[in-house]
């Protein structure tokens, strides 16, 4: 099962990434996104290389993870917007791109970086965010309401129930 995060704004550019990933960096993890990356260029799966600072559990400490989501960018089409009310559409509409987070859960970490960067990228650009039709007008409290989530997520997870990718290098 996918979920989409929807990022709607009028334009992205590539000068947010450092700031995205310093701010990534701040929730217990350091993470470097694949190099090259560009929100123009860019389209599939966005692989982050990380290692947590405080890993849950002992199998996790030192190790170099991977995890991501896919990630587009995409015109906003107003007639092809689905299960938002029309209040919503009406605010929207006025916004020209949409970027579009897909959380396919494989790891156990795909949430963490869907959740947080989707939420970073609405606070950084002062965007609305929008999941299933459920759109946040106001991004000045959404990353430390991803956190939340994330934690609690993280904290449902048994020791045996953590699935994860090692990282072998950028392919």
């Amino acid at each position: 099962m996918s979920m989409d995060y929807l990022i709607h704004l009028n334009d992205i550019s590539d000068e947010i990434i450092p700031q995205l990933v310093s701010d990534l960096n701040k929730f217990e993890m350091s993470c470097e996104i694949r190099p090259g990356f560009s929100f123009a260029l860019h389209s599939g799966f966005l692989p982050f290389r990380f290692r947590l600072s405080n890993p849950g559990i002992d199998l996790l400490k030192g190790r170099d993870l991977m995890s991501g989501f896919e990630l587009y960018v995409r015109d906003f089409d107003v007639v092809e917007a689905k299960g938002f009310s029309q209040d919503d559409l009406s605010q929207l509409s006025k916004l020209k791109k949409t970027v579009i987070i897909r959380l396919c859960p494989l790891d156990s970490f795909e949430f963490r970086f869907s959740e947080l960067t989707s939420a970073i990228i609405a606070e950084i650009l002062d965007a609305p965010r929008s999941l299933a039709g459920n759109v946040i007008f106001d991004s000045r409290t959404i990353v430390e309401k991803s956190w939340e989530a994330v934690k609690a997520r993280e904290k449902s997870i048994g020791n045996d129930g953590w699935r994860y990718h090692e990282f072998v290098g950028w392919s």
